[in-house]
């Protein structure tokens, strides 16, 4: 029969005890290999052995000690492996690694969130969202980001509105980027909402405005949204947009509006 999932091999000189040890479970639901049709745990102790590496294998060996390591019920090999790689955790050590705890550079808005996320397992917080979202916006890196969430009310506040707030204002800081030196002056805390109006420029430079044609500005810009076309004679465009009609790439406009139309 085929298998579900690849079940490799552990080696705890360089993977994570816990980690593999649920990987292993979910593998068994996969495959049908569960309690009730192992009952013994015969063929999930086999399993688990075969897929220990020799240096884990002898290890595994040594705790189970006077016992032979075959002879000991699956379960039990599971407890040796469990108290011998995770360590007993201390509350208040685990509050304080969160606390210490600060975004990385180069580290992303959601990346930064997950780290946190992953740190408050053994903290023992009443409100985990609460501690979460707190830290998120003290501990990120200086700069118009935090400063714009350091503005925001805490009762309106989530650690995803935090994430996704701080994750556009990213993106408007890197248009303003594209935008030149003027537009990356803007990111001092007054200026941060003016990074946004920067960067949302970006995208009418590439769209064509739909009366003229030219990409420079949009269509509610355009001079010449009030001029009526002279071939259909409707007012919003002007003759070499009209659909109806085939015009020249790149022509000038003439005086008043004016264009060049092929029919």
């Amino acid at each position: 029969m085929s298998q579900f999932g690849l079940l490799s091999s552990f080696d705890h000189n360089s993977q994570s005890w816990q980690v593999y040890r649920d990987r292993l479970q979910q593998w068994f639901i996969a495959n049908d290999v569960v309690e009730t049709k192992d009952t013994t745990g015969v063929k999930r102790r086999a399993i688990l052995l075969s897929a220990l590496n020799e240096s884990t294998y002898k290890l595994a060996a040594d705790l189970a000690r006077p016992k032979e390591l075959q002879e000991v019920p699956f379960e039990d090999i599971i407890k040796l492996l469990n108290e011998h790689f995770i360590s007993k955790t201390c509350g208040f050590g685990e509050k304080y690694k969160f606390y210490a705890a600060t975004q990385f550079q180069g580290e992303t808005y959601p990346q930064w969130a997950a780290r946190l996320r992953g740190l408050t397992a053994h903290c023992g917080f009443l409100n985990v969202e609460e501690a979460l979202r707190d830290h998120f916006v003290m501990g990120m890196l200086p700069g118009a980001e935090r400063e714009k969430l350091f503005a925001q009310d805490p009762k309106d506040l989530t650690l995803a509105k935090a994430v996704e707030l701080a994750e556009s204002l990213r993106s408007a800081r890197a248009g303003a980027a594209a935008q030149g030196p003027a537009a990356l002056g803007a990111t001092r805390a007054g200026d941060a909402d003016q990074l946004f109006k920067i960067a949302s420029t970006r995208a009418s430079d590439k769209v064509s405005c739909s009366v003229c044609g030219f990409k420079n500005h949009t269509s509610a810009q355009c001079r010449f949204a009030n001029y009526i076309c002279r071939k259909c004679n409707v007012k919003g465009h002007l003759r070499r947009m009209c659909k109806k009609f085939n015009y020249i790439e790149n022509e000038g406009i003439g005086e008043n509006g004016d264009d060049v139309l092929t029919e």
